[in-house]
């Protein structure tokens, strides 16, 4: 028989980010259909948090599944099919667990997939991410390691890569290199005076390529860098700097950044960024008069332009 998870361990609350996705209803409707899939799998639901469920398999190993991706689906889908979709997208996952297998013992074969999304830094505070292999490129953000396989995210944990025996920085360096071959598509739009603003949209990947914007996108960084904002996994926005504009080019990119964090899924950050030859500084964010908020340009950026005066 199998053992069914105590209720303590289980939470129901819809996360905050799929509420612009589902309404809490039709969330109970989806976790009453996963935990039926395991159930009937007889396999035991140990916990589901912040839209992580973890499993105990029949071979008593833990698995993590994320509901980030299947929400987005059955949004999308007629109540009628959830059951099916559901119990689809699982038996897909679960076979992907069996390759997954393969691959974390062969680096050769797996380095292709090895890739790298941007989260808030406070995801680290959740248990299920207390282990993943992560680094820190934008400020009050991390980026993690992530396995992208037949058509899904793996967060990668420091267990998951223990036996390809390469130091962190060398697996970062593969997934930016693989993030390189990433398609994005990019426009570019002249405002006033001037500047010069480039949008950059994609499903997953817009963000995480500002890491590197002189090799993803060269022609986006001024004498002076670039002013980079990340609202969303998806969409990123980028200001060559080439004069003493900067807080005007602040004060066009900044609404755009607020508007795409608050309206679109997979949000990162509305704050903006200085991108100078690989290093990274945040503008500086104070609270003014009537409940306001004053930006000011980080240290390095004002010393640049000051040594050019």
């Amino acid at each position: 028989m199998t053992e069914l998870p105590r209720e303590e361990a289980i939470h129901t609350g819809i996360p905050d980010d799929f509420r612009h996705l589902l309404e809490q209803n039709a969330y109970d409707k989806v976790l009453q259909l996963v935990l039926g899939y395991f159930i009937d799998k007889g396999e035991r639901v140990i916990s589901l948090k912040d839209g992580i469920l973890l499993v105990q398999d029949d071979e008593k190993k833990e698995l993590k599944y994320g509901l980030d991706n299947l929400v987005r689906i059955v949004a999308a889908t007629s109540l009628a099919d959830w059951e099916s979709v559901i119990y689809s997208y699982f038996n897909k996952v679960n076979f992907a667990e069996n390759a997954y297998r393969f691959f974390f013992k062969d680096f050769e074969h797996a380095r292709m997939h090895i890739k790298a999304l941007i989260k808030p830094e406070a995801i680290l505070g959740y248990e299920f991410a207390r282990d993943l292999v992560n680094r820190r490129d934008f400020p009050g953000t991390c980026t993690v390691l992530v396995f992208d396989y037949n058509g899904q995210f793996r967060f990668l944990s420091s267990d998951d890569v223990k036996e390809w025996q390469q130091e962190e920085a060398v697996l970062f360096e593969e997934a930016l290199c693989n993030i390189a071959q990433e398609e994005v598509t990019v426009h570019k739009m002249e405002v006033e005076n001037g500047i010069e603003i480039y949008t950059f949209f994609s499903g997953d990947f817009s963000a995480v390529k500002m890491i590197e914007l002189e090799r993803n996108a060269d022609f986006a960084h001024g004498t002076y860098g670039a002013v980079v904002t990340i609202p969303t996994k998806g969409a990123a926005f980028v200001s060559p700097v080439v004069n003493q504009q900067v807080m005007k080019q602040v004060e066009i990119l900044a609404p755009l950044a607020t508007q795409f964090f608050e309206q679109n899924p997979g949000n990162i950050t509305p704050d903006i960024f200085w991108y100078y030859r690989g290093q990274i500084q945040e503008f500086i964010k104070k609270p003014a008069a009537n409940g306001f908020t004053s930006i000011a340009m980080p240290a390095g950026l004002v010393q640049l332009l000051a040594s050019t005066q």
